[in-house]
């Protein structure tokens, strides 16, 4: 899933969930039950193309906004929704780690986590309609909880 729909589910978490013990468990767990589910991506783009790099910025620019909305508004609980929103994105950081340091070192064998995480993700360009929609659906159930 893009990071807009990751954040829009963790913030989501939290207007249920008030605990932060439990609520942030949750969302970082939220992150990889979006990535099983089959969702936007580009399989074998070159992590360092433009088209990557557009499709990057535009979709962490509209997750940052969505939390910036949240850290303007302040509606109750808002903190806790900005730091379970970042937590149901960042298990994502770990490929960033990949692309920056490992992406060619094959003498080394991956964490299980990043295995796991790598083998639960279907990914397929035609599905970004299907993420538009599930941003707006689950974007919607946000809104109407703040209030």
């Amino acid at each position: 899933m893009t990071a807009t729909n990751h954040v829009v589910v963790g913030a989501l978490v939290a207007t249920y969930i008030h605990n932060p013990l439990v609520a942030i468990p949750v969302a970082v767990a939220s992150h990889f039950v979006l990535d099983a589910i089959p969702h936007f991506g580009m399989p074998g783009i070159d992590f360092l193309s433009l088209k990557f790099l557009i499709i990057l910025a535009t979709d962490s620019g509209i997750a940052a906004s969505i939390l910036l909305a949240l850290l303007v508004l302040q509606p109750a609980g808002f903190g806790l929704m900005v730091v379970c929103g970042i937590a149901a994105a960042s298990p994502d950081l770990m490929w960033l780690y990949y692309l920056m340091y490992k992406k060619n070192d094959k003498t080394k064998k991956r964490p299980a986590i990043v295995r796991f995480h790598g083998s639960i993700q279907r990914e397929y360009p035609q599905l970004l309609v299907f993420e538009a929609v599930w941003f707006f659906v689950v974007g919607g159930w946000l809104v109407s909880r703040l209030y």
